[in-house]
């Protein structure tokens, strides 16, 4: 009978079980007997975790057999959220240049709902989300160039730190949003944050980060927020964007020119207006931070 029992809960974990599948105004039920119907493809990857070499092998579903046959191609990432919230973003060009599957089984182990991978061994392993709920196509919808920038270390010389940030202890730092609110008109709608290292992620405000704190790190800052789970959390926090304005982290940059390699944008004006109080001034747009009015200036515009 308790065998019974454990397949019978098996079996309706298994019925349970799908990834919503969300192209448009389509929503695709992808259940676990539709992924196991589908031609497995074998593949090794090979990583450096902490130090530790880590090689594994994986059988799983092509994703491109997937959106081909549901016709899933006018789209330019596909945007990957576990039940937890952990969520990645994947472009077109990393999907269908590299082998993605969603593995099913790993080193001979059948893996659980709960466990089934993206696996795209030519991207940081960070992308590789497993415990899928959902798959959202997207269009790019670029942040437009940053007419605004304020300097954080402005910000923060004029706010007092605090050395409770709960739920997070024995930390200090500031809250997300007494911070941001000094640069942003309103914080609401998607917010890009980036880190030293180039991680980027458009989250939604009031889902992610009206919660979040940055905790001070010798001279940098971590952002954390209880609602987002640890594996979205940025290291060493580099630049936020609300729609056209933006702060930045200069102890992170040597120009402006450094924060334009990440991220990308499609001008760059060879001056900008410094702001100090009810004075401003004009510089070269391409001048190291350590020259000049950099380091005094308040905020700057284009």
């Amino acid at each position: 009978m308790k065998f019974k029992i454990i397949g019978l809960i098996l079996f309706v974990s298994t019925m349970l079980f799908s990834i919503e599948v969300v192209d448009s105004d389509r929503i695709i039920n992808l259940e676990r007997t539709k992924l196991d119907s589908y031609e497995k493809v074998e593949i090794t990857t090979h990583r450096n975790k902490d130090g530790e070499e880590k090689n594994d092998n994986w059988v799983g579903v092509k994703l491109t057999d997937i959106l081909q046959e549901y016709d899933i191609n006018k789209y330019d990432k596909l945007c990957f959220i576990s039940s937890d919230n952990y969520l990645v973003r994947v472009t077109k060009e990393d999907i269908l240049n590299n082998e993605s599957i969603l593995a099913l089984v790993r080193n001979g182990k059948t893996l659980t709902d709960e466990h089934i991978r993206l696996v795209i061994p030519g991207i940081r392993d960070m992308f590789w989300i497993q415990d899928i709920s959902t798959i959202k196509t997207e269009s790019i919808s670029d942040m437009p160039f940053p007419h605004t920038i304020y300097f954080a270390e402005s910000i923060l010389q004029n706010t007092q730190i605090r050395d409770e940030l709960p739920p997070f202890v024995k930390v200090n730092g500031y809250t997300f949003p007494e911070i941001m609110s000094q640069a942003f008109p309103f914080l609401k709608d998607e917010v890009l944050v980036v880190g030293k290292d180039g991680v980027k992620h458009s989250l939604d405000y009031d889902k992610y980060l009206k919660n979040a704190v940055l905790i001070k790190t010798g001279d940098s800052f971590d952002l954390k927020s209880p609602d987002m789970p640890a594996g979205m959390w940025i290291k060493d926090l580099a630049y936020i964007q609300i729609f056209d304005i933006a702060v930045i982290f200069q102890i992170h940059f040597k120009s402006l020119k450094n924060v334009n390699n990440i991220l990308n944008w499609k001008y760059f004006p060879e001056e900008v207006i410094f702001h100090f109080g009810e004075n401003t001034k004009k510089q070269s747009s391409n001048e190291d931070f350590n020259t000049g009015n950099w380091s005094e200036a308040e905020w700057l515009e284009w």
